[in-house]
């Protein structure tokens, strides 16, 4: 079970760098448009209540990578500290959540190519920009964290750019009232913003690949933290300071309108590309951490065992990469649109919120050693107060998540509902071999330590 391990490629900066890119990803160039169209000029404080539980996500991310860092470390801890049945549907929330967020970014890709291609279908380039990520990753994990350190570097740059450079052009008067559709449309804006800051947990995933795991994943959670808050800050400032609020709504690549109205015009190029880069590398992210988590849970006997299998030469799951793939490009069939693959995708997060900070609460009486002997570690007031936050979030942004997208919520708990039916029936013919989940789990982690 425990042969196939991943090698450990990747530094302190190539993880900053893989994160960050899966973090700021085309969202950002497109959803604080349409969100202000909904929340006006409190699109930013809807970003900043999205913040919240982006921060305690990154804690819980650091204490669980620490603690477990393998592939798909967050189902081993759901696993072990709660149940193999909430670990794996932590999981399978977490697949069905890269079937929504690669189409919105691969739409999101296609929406700023047609400044280039305005004659393009949005769905080919969409399904192109997936397989080409797919045979990067095919050639293995060291060129596609090259190209990746190449792409955020220049999508940074530009964006701190148009950020900084737009504080000096702000109309104050566009900026008032702040909440011209009221504060419940603030409230309702920050669910889908927080998909924005959605990918802080998927370091979890990779931990397996990281070197120094214990000093080296807090690093990178804090440091793209910094970076991610600071851009996002400034632009859902910047654009309803830019452009007024009634028109940001229907304009389809906001940034590219805003930045013609005070950077020179080959900037509104550059930002193009910088969408363009940012969603490729997020999409990039996201291909590798799904691939790794079908690896995981093939290797624990969940799934079947050929998704288990490491390429000769690059040591990396292929086959659970090719699967991942086709798994996107059926999402990018359904034809959603950006604030309901987004929504759809923060339903799934909460859930799991939930489970992670009941697992959080648990963890040092279930792993005292491993707790004991953490490089990072949070104390118990500090656990339980992080618990407490994150769980009262989830639930609140369950509730205007669910209430304001009950077609797409009526299908995810559909899609939940046979991941537990399949979890049940592989787990009894499991069982009906003389296999336990749970002990394969609990040997995963105690390995580790």
């Amino acid at each position: 079970m425990t042969s196939n391990r991943l090698d450990r490629k990747i530094g302190l900066w190539g993880a900053v760098f893989l994160l960050i890119g899966n973090i700021v990803g085309a969202s950002i160039f497109i959803l604080p448009g349409q969100l202000a169209g909904l929340a006006g000029p409190g699109v930013v404080i809807a970003y900043f209540i999205a913040a919240v539980p982006a921060i305690i996500n990154c804690l819980i991310a650091a204490q669980v990578g620490a603690i477990l860092p393998v592939s798909a470390a967050g189902y081993v801890f759901s696993s072990v500290v709660l149940h193999p049945f909430l670990g794996f549907l932590k999981e399978w929330v977490g697949i069905l959540g890269i079937m929504v967020s690669v189409p919105l970014l691969g739409y999101g890709f296609a929406d700023y190519m047609a400044y280039f291609l305005p004659q393009a279908d949005r769905f080919t380039i969409a399904i192109g920009l997936v397989i080409s990520l797919m045979l990067i990753n095919l050639a293995g994990i060291h060129a596609s964290i090259r190209l990746q350190m190449i792409l955020v570097v220049i999508f940074v740059v530009s964006l701190l750019s148009f950020g900084i450079g737009g504080l000096f052009y702000l109309d104050w008067d566009l900026l008032t009232p702040v909440a011209p559709n009221g504060i419940k449309s603030i409230l309702n804006a920050a669910v889908p913003a927080f998909y924005s800051y959605s990918g802080f947990i998927t370091i979890t995933a990779i931990g397996e690949e990281i070197k120094n795991p214990g000093k080296n994943i807090p690093l990178t959670l804090a440091i793209t933290f910094f970076f991610v808050a600071t851009i996002y800050t400034l632009v859902t400032l910047v654009l309803p300071g830019i452009i007024p609020w009634q028109e940001l709504g229907q304009i389809v690549a906001p940034m590219t309108s805003a930045s013609k109205i005070f950077l020179p015009d080959w900037f509104a190029v550059v930002i193009t590309l910088s969408a363009l880069l940012a969603a490729a590398t997020s999409a990039n992210v996201a291909l590798i951490t799904a691939s790794r988590s079908f690896f995981a849970l093939a290797r624990h006997k969940i799934y079947p065992e050929i998704l288990s299998h490491l390429n000769s030469r690059t040591n990396e799951p292929v086959i659970a990469l090719l699967l991942v793939g086709l798994l996107t490009m059926g999402g990018i069939a359904l034809k959603g649109n950006i604030i309901q693959y987004a929504s759809a995708n923060v339903i799934g997060l909460m859930f799991y919120g939930i489970v992670w900070s009941i697992g959080l609460i648990r963890l040092p009486k279930v792993l005292p050693e491993h707790y004991a002997n953490a490089a990072f570690k949070l104390n118990i007031p500090t656990i339980w107060v992080a618990a407490i936050i994150k769980i009262t979030i989830s639930v609140g942004f369950l509730y205007v998540g669910i209430a304001n997208n009950l077609g797409p919520a009526g299908i995810y708990a559909i899609l939940i509902m046979i991941g537990a039916a399949y979890y049940l029936l592989r787990e009894n013919h499991l069982s009906k071999k003389g296999i336990s989940l749970k002990q394969i789990l609990r040997n995963e982690a105690d390995q580790v330590f």
